[in-house]
């Protein structure tokens, strides 16, 4: 299964501690030791945000982190991508580069998985920091009520 990784994950709790806590700064200790983290990972990570321009950092005894830009407009795209970089891949033939594939002159899922790859994206680009802070305007969650 798709597995988004800690740098991503501690990203993403940051901005999103960051979004709930709008008008003060957050401090990369502070945020560590609330989600039972790795401060240095925790600070390339910030590091990262700030480079991107999604995140400002303050400095100071009473420095920080704050966004940078508004939560509604910060898409869990725009935070993969400025952690991880540019790579939508799911498989080794869709990465930019040379590739070792045994199957590819005959592969029969190259195509339909890129269809899966774009659909991934566009979920990740579709979704914004605000949804994070308050997940019950997710439009995309739906309730089944079975009967028996």
């Amino acid at each position: 299964m798709l597995k988004l990784s800690k740098r991503v994950e501690y990203g993403l709790l940051a901005v999103q501690e960051m979004a709930r806590s709008r008008d003060t700064v957050v401090s990369a200790k502070d945020l560590a030791t609330k989600f039972s983290i790795s401060f240095t990972l925790l600070s390339k990570v910030l590091q990262q945000l700030v480079h991107a321009g999604y995140v400002r950092a303050y400095r100071g005894t009473r420095g920080g982190y704050a966004l940078n830009v508004e939560a509604h407009t910060l898409t869990v795209a725009n935070v993969i991508e400025a952690i991880e970089g540019r790579t939508a891949a799911i498989v080794d033939c869709q990465d930019v580069g040379e590739h070792d594939c045994s199957v590819s002159s005959c592969c029969t899922i190259r195509e339909p998985l890129a269809v899966l790859r774009d659909r991934i994206a566009d979920t990740f680009s579709s979704m914004t920091v605000a949804e994070l802070v308050q997940p019950q305007v997710l439009p995309h969650v739906q309730t089944v009520q079975l009967v028996i």
